[in-house]
């Protein structure tokens, strides 16, 4: 098995965040991402990476037909539920994108 940094690159996941409001509520949601984190053994990438992660996810628009010719797929989903339903609505986005890839022979 090939392994980044520990994580299997056929199960790992890439998320980008952004918290928004006063400091001190940027801070509280900060922390709870990190505590989140640890508790599902996730890594934080830090800032850069969250600013990189964050214009790729314009970029994806601009260079799908591009990285598709080279087969490669990527997509930015946007969304809003509550924590209540993130595994739920993780769940059903990847059944919906391994159906959706079977239908089209992949």
């Amino acid at each position: 098995m090939v392994s980044i940094k520990g994580y299997d690159p056929d199960k790992m996941t890439a998320c980008t965040v952004m918290f928004e409001g006063d400091k001190e509520e940027c801070e509280r949601s900060h922390a709870t991402v990190k505590a989140l984190s640890a508790k599902f053994n996730g890594m934080i990438a830090g800032p850069e990476n969250g600013m990189r992660g964050y214009l790729l996810t314009f970029l994806i628009a601009y260079v799908r037909d591009f990285a598709i010719d080279h087969y490669i797929a990527a997509e930015s989903f946007e969304t809003s539920c509550p924590w209540s339903k993130v595994s739920s609505l993780c769940k059903r986005v990847t059944k919906r994108i391994l159906d959706e890839a079977s239908a089209l022979g992949f």
